[in-house]
């Protein structure tokens, strides 16, 4: 398994607990969007991408 594959894993679990809070404290509107799309777009995009990056020059 490879690093990138472990870190989306990590970001899945986090997306659960999002989703948890969501639902035990009865959240609505934007802060949903936030805890579910918004974190999931920025961990992809901040530290799932940036550890590609590290892997492909590790390799060179």
């Amino acid at each position: 398994m490879n690093a990138r594959t472990k870190l989306r894993f990590i970001g899945g679990a986090i997306l659960l607990f999002n989703l948890w809070l969501v639902g035990r404290y009865s959240i609505e509107g934007l802060p949903v969007l936030l805890l579910t799309f918004g974190f999931a777009i920025g961990y992809e995009y901040v530290v799932v991408r940036r550890a590609k990056e590290e892997i492909t020059h590790d390799n060179d």
